[in-house]
This record gives structure tokens, C-alpha cells and sequence, in this order.
């Protein structure tokens, strides 16, 4: 991430995705959801985006509308496997 500690509004994100020998994949789909865990009397936020491959690295662009603890769960599905990391 570009910032750390994340802030209020944008924050960008760089997903590097390596194969077992170590090579650069860059044929993936890559979707980041973040989400702040639930709190009595808020309505849910869940948000997704799809990260964008730029040179050899997905990029993506996340908007925290409020402070507090966001969770970031990316997808990674490379033809028909998935592979989820957070």
C-alpha cells in the first residue's frame, strides 16, 4: 500500500503474483474487497475493485470512507483456480 497507516480516502494498492518458479503472473484476474467488520447500529461496508495489471504488478485503488479497522481480502483466480489470501 502506498500509505501506512492507511488513511481517510484513497489508498492504492500493489499486488505482485509470482508462479512456483518464481516467474511474474500476469495473466490473473485479481478482485480486492475491504470491508469493516460489522457494528451494532451501521449499515454493512463492503466494497469491491478489480486490480489492474500494470507492467508486472495488479493495481488498485481503495477508498476508506471512515477511520477504524477495514479488513482486505484479495482473490486471486489464474484459469479455473482460486486462490484467496488476505
Amino acid at each position: 500500500m502506498d500509505k501506512y497507516p492507511p488513511t481517510l480516502g484513497d489508498n492504492h494498492i500493489e499486488i505482485e503474483i509470482k508462479d512456483g518458479a518464481g516467474q511474474s503472473v500476469t495473466d490473473a484476474k485479481v478482485l480486492v474487497n475491504y470491508y469493516m467488520p460489522p457494528m451494532p447500529r451501521m449499515a454493512p461496508m463492503n466494497y469491491r475493485t478489480d486490480a489492474k495489471l500494470k507492467g508486472e504488478k495488479y493495481k488498485a485503488t481503495m477508498n476508506f470512507i471512515m477511520s477504524g479497522p477495514w479488513v482486505i481480502a484479495i482473490k486471486i483466480t489464474r484459469g479455473k483456480r482460486h486462490q484467496p489470501r488476505s
